[in-house]
């Protein structure tokens, strides 16, 4: 669903000299630029699922990173499939990549770092966290989510320097999620109000319109609702909860109240409806 506040799923992360980002959705760069983040120094791409509001900027991202002096490949980690999505935006954006540089020249515009290179997430204990990725001081897990029929499906952990963020990417709640989430400073969590969306269903029933009615019901059962991520949050020990991939826009604060309704009651910790460009500062220890 369009909204003007919120564009579609994108989290950036800066630690030390090191840009990149978790999924990549329509909107995701500009928003980086926007930031003043070191696009130019974007590294790397964690994809969750292959869902167009989280791939849509894949080929803007790794374009417009390398024409802004990105001198290395991005490389894109997600689940399997994903050399087969990557081969796709390298072939899309092939004309656009030999544009460039019959006109800047090959040492304005290093070819190489034109393209997108992919790595593929395996995930071989179901019900575990697997370290992706490793560096001196940073660590990513990743963690199976029920996305159903969407699968696999990705959630992930970041830990630097004693400091903890973990994003559940769209999934119900899980056995898994817990575990992904334990002791996170900021937890980004996937939820839809299923009040909201039912008004809305009601009302699109009553207009004759089936599918629309479908659609909205169909997608209640692979995304947790609030509640379901305050208790998560609550089991998990997190500090901080911030909703993401919120469904359907908020327009105004009645509509806010209704989609946190009970939350607070669960969760105790500081509460935050996400929206773009919204950033966070976390110190390592």
């Amino acid at each position: 669903m369009i909204n003007e506040s919120r564009v579609a799923s994108g989290i950036a992360v800066v630690v030390d000299n090191d840009f990149f980002l978790i999924d990549v959705g329509s909107g995701t760069y500009r928003n980086a630029e926007l930031l003043g983040l070191p696009v130019s120094e974007l590294s790397k791409i964690f994809i969750t699922h292959f869902h167009s509001d989280h791939i849509g900027d894949l080929g803007e991202a790794n374009i417009m990173s390398w024409a802004n002096g990105r001198r290395k490949k991005i490389c894109v980690y997600g689940p399997e499939g994903v050399d087969q999505v990557i081969n796709g935006f390298n072939m899309a954006y092939n004309f656009d990549k030999g544009y460039r540089i019959a006109h800047h020249g090959e040492k304005t515009l290093k070819p190489d770092a034109g393209n997108l290179e992919s790595k593929t997430i395996s995930i071989q204990n179901k019900t575990d966290l697997t370290l992706v990725f490793e560096s001196e001081n940073l660590k990513i897990f990743a963690v199976l989510v029920d996305h159903s029929p969407i699968e696999p499906a990705l959630g992930f952990r970041i830990e630097y320097k004693g400091k903890t963020i973990a994003i559940t990417g769209d999934t119900k709640k899980t056995d898994t999620l817990p575990k992904l989430c334990k002791n996170a400073d900021i937890l980004f969590a996937d939820a839809i109000s299923y009040e909201l969306l039912n008004r809305i269903r009601q009302v699109s029933l009553e207009k004759g319109q089936e599918r629309n009615a479908k659609i909205l019901n169909d997608i209640q059962n692979y995304h947790m609702n609030p509640i379901d991520a305050a208790h998560l949050a609550k089991e998990a020990n997190v500090k901080k909860l911030v909703y993401v991939h919120i469904t359907p826009q908020l327009p105004n604060k009645i509509a806010e109240k209704i989609y946190l309704n009970g939350v607070s009651d669960i969760f105790n910790g500081e509460i935050l409806l996400g929206e773009d460009k919204m950033d966070f500062l976390l110190t390592p220890e």
